[in-house]
C-alpha cells in the first residue's frame, strides 16, 4: 500500500467517528446551546454499543447506541431547561457522570472495570480503514446533514439560535427546537460511540480520547457553518492519520505524535478566544 493510499484509509477511519459528533455539536451551536458534553456523550454510546451488543448482536447494539445516547443528552438538556441549571456545567457534570457511570455497569456486566472484549462485536472490515460500523457512521452524519440542510428542522433549529423571540411570534416553542437538537446531537455521539467501539469490538475506558472535544474545535474553525465544519473534520482526519503513520518513520514517542493534532485544536481555541476578545475590546 502507497504511502499516499495508506494515509488517505487512515483519514477515513479516523474521519467516521469524527464526523457525527462535529455535525452533532453544530446542530445545537444552531439553537445557540453549546453541548459542550459531546465526549462523555460518545462514551455512553461505545458502551451502550458494547453492552446492549453483547447481548443482542451487533446490528441492535448499534441502534441501542443511537438510541439511549438520544435520550441522554435530551434528558441532560430538558434537565438544564428545567432546574434552570448552567449548561456548560451540567456538560461537563455529563463528561464526569459517563465514564464513572460505565465504569461500574462494566463491573457488574463484563466483571471489569478495564477492557471488555465481546466476540462478534468487531465490525467487518470491507476498505482499508474502513469498517461497516464506520460506513453506519457517515450515514448517520450524512442524514443529520440533510435535515439540517433540506428540512423544517434544520430551518427552525437555525431561528432558535437566532431570535427565540421571532420563533415564538410564528407559534413555535423554542424549548422544544432546543430540546430536538439535543437528540440530534445526542444520536450523532451514539454514533461515533458505537463506530469507534465496533472498530475494536470491545469497550475500552475512556475510549473517546478527546474525539468531543476535537468535534466542538471542529465546528468553531469551520465558523459554526456546515461546509466549514466538515472541512475542520477532514483536516483533523488528515493530521490524526499523518501522526499515526510517522510513527513508522519518526524515532518519537507514539503519545507524542498522536497527541499533535490536539495541541493543534486547543491552539484554535486559544486563538479564537484572543480574536473575539479583540473584537469585543476586552
Amino acid at each position: 500500500m502507497s504511502a499516499l493510499v495508506s494515509l488517505l484509509a487512515g483519514s477515513l477511519a479516523f474521519m467516521a467517528p469524527l464526523a457525527p459528533a462535529a455535525v452533532g455539536g453544530l446542530v445545537t451551536e444552531y439553537v445557540g446551546a453549546l453541548n459542550i458534553a459531546l465526549e462523555g456523550f460518545i462514551l455512553i454510546g461505545a458502551f451502550s454499543y458494547a453492552a446492549v451488543g453483547a447481548v443482542a448482536g451487533p446490528v441492535v447494539g448499534f441502534g441501542a447506541a443511537l438510541a439511549i445516547t438520544a435520550v441522554a443528552a435530551a434528558g441532560a438538556d430538558l434537565f438544564s431547561r428545567k432546574a434552570k441549571a448552567d449548561p456548560f456545567v451540567v456538560g461537563l457534570g455529563v463528561n464526569m457522570l459517563a465514564p464513572a457511570a460505565a465504569s461500574i455497569v462494566s463491573q457488574s456486566l463484563f466483571a471489569t472495570k478495564g477492557v471488555a472484549a465481546v466476540a462478534g462485536l468487531q465490525s467487518t472490515l470491507v476498505l482499508p480503514g474502513l469498517r461497516i460500523s464506520d460506513i453506519a457512521a457517515f450515514a448517520v452524519a450524512a442524514a443529520i446533514i440533510l435535515a439540517i440542510a433540506a428540512t423544517p428542522f434544520g430551518t427552525r433549529s437555525r431561528a432558535a439560535g437566532m431570535s427565540p423571540d421571532s420563533l415564538a411570534m410564528a407559534g413555535l416553542d423554542y424549548g422544544k427546537a432546543r430540546g430536538a437538537a439535543h437528540l440530534v446531537s445526542g444520536l450523532a455521539c451514539g454514533a461515533t460511540g458505537a463506530a469507534l467501539a465496533a472498530s475494536v469490538g470491545a469497550w475500552v475506558p475512556n475510549m473517546s480520547a478527546g474525539r468531543g472535544w476535537i468535534a466542538l474545535v471542529a465546528v468553531y474553525l469551520g465558523g459554526k457553518r456546515l461546509g466549514g465544519t466538515v472541512a475542520a473534520v477532514a483536516l483533523f482526519s488528515v493530521m490524526l492519520s499523518a501522526a499515526a503513520s510517522a510513527q513508522a518513520v519518526v524515532e518519537l514517542p507514539a503519545e507524542l505524535l498522536l497527541s499533535i493534532p490536539y495541541f493543534i485544536a486547543a491552539l484554535v481555541v486559544i486563538v479564537g478566544a484572543r480574536r473575539t476578545a479583540r473584537r469585543r475590546g476586552t
